[in-house]
């Protein structure tokens, strides 16, 4: 059996002197599975030949070994800091496990403490208000107590009147 597939193939490079693959990108377009003509022309005398050689022995092209291959690369791809640790030092696989572990640990614990702002409680309305110049309206309703409520009509009427009685127009 003959397996033809056509696709693209994007593939990007580290830019170190290495060039190793950072990732890539295989699309299929289409895949056609041929099966020579020696294969079919073969007489038998069992009808479920010919229905097994036409079912596809591919997934969407990639046949099973090919798939099987790339579920591999897709487990060991996670472990290659682990071995390229191992080949760089003279820990054990186990312990370089540990002491990647133990980083990143570190790692994200750093973040998360960078990262938290610190509480504070709520400031009371009365305390919001201490940076403004005082007035005689803001005195008047600047409460200290809560739990007293001041009516606005204090503000108004607080204030001595000016005019007596005696000083009225018309009266004499």
């Amino acid at each position: 059996m003959k397996v033809c597939t056509e696709g693209h193939f994007n593939i990007e490079f580290t830019f170190d002197d290495l060039m190793r693959i950072k990732s890539w990108h295989f699309a299929i377009k289409q895949h056609r599975e041929l099966i020579p003509r020696s294969v079919v022309a073969i007489p038998t005398d069992n009808p479920m030949y010919l229905d097994q050689l036409s079912k596809n022995l591919t997934r969407n092209g990639l046949t099973l070994a090919m798939l099987n291959f790339l579920r591999l690369c897709e487990i060991l791809e996670p472990m290659q800091e682990l071995m390229s640790r191992h080949k760089t030092t003279t820990f054990s696989p186990r312990d370089c496990l540990k002491t990647i572990l133990h980083q990143r640990w570190s790692k994200t614990c750093s973040d998360n403490r960078q990262t938290a702002k610190p509480r504070r409680k709520r400031k009371t309305a009365a305390v919001n208000n201490t940076n403004l110049p005082p007035t005689k309206e803001s005195n008047i309703n600047n409460c200290t107590t809560p739990t007293k409520k001041r009516s606005p009509a204090n503000n108004i009427y607080s204030q001595p009147s000016t005019q007596t009685i005696n000083n009225m127009p018309g009266v004499g």
